[in-house]
């Protein structure tokens, strides 16, 4: 994980799991993770996602993030968020950047520096509202 994550970031994934939402996918191992938080009663950010890179490419990672976004409707949130590294020279993070792309999420905002991370980061929301029939 520590091309994903630095020890700042682990640590944030640490103190995160013990205090946010967090929903695992499990097979008599965790085999990933995601873990969410309510910005406001609209929006709900996605802190953390993680797969075990044993079993990335099996779907594992969008059916977290399907459940989640379920989840998120029952609870009335509008908007999904996400936050991602913005450097785009820095390859592990295409693969994260394309997911997100692949699942619906549109990319709003690059921020540099992100003022938590002392780097860029990219912004991505998912609208979970769809339009509504008219009758």
């Amino acid at each position: 994980m520590s091309e994903w994550f630095n020890e700042a970031g682990l640590r944030a994934i640490e103190e995160d799991l013990k205090s946010e939402i967090t929903f695992i996918a499990l097979d008599k191992e965790v085999l990933g993770f995601i873990t969410v938080k309510s910005l406001n009663e609209k929006v709900l950010e996605i802190l953390w996602m993680a797969v075990r890179r044993e079993h990335r490419g099996k779907g594992i990672g969008s059916k977290l993030l399907n459940f989640v976004e379920e989840w998120a409707k029952e609870h009335r949130f509008e908007v999904l968020l996400v936050k991602t590294s913005g450097d785009l020279s820095y390859k592990p993070y295409d693969e994260t950047r394309k997911f997100y792309e692949k699942n619906g999420f549109v990319s709003v905002a690059l921020i540099d520096p992100y003022p938590e991370w002392g780097e860029p980061a990219l912004i991505y929301v998912k609208c979970l509202k769809g339009k509504e029939k008219e009758h």
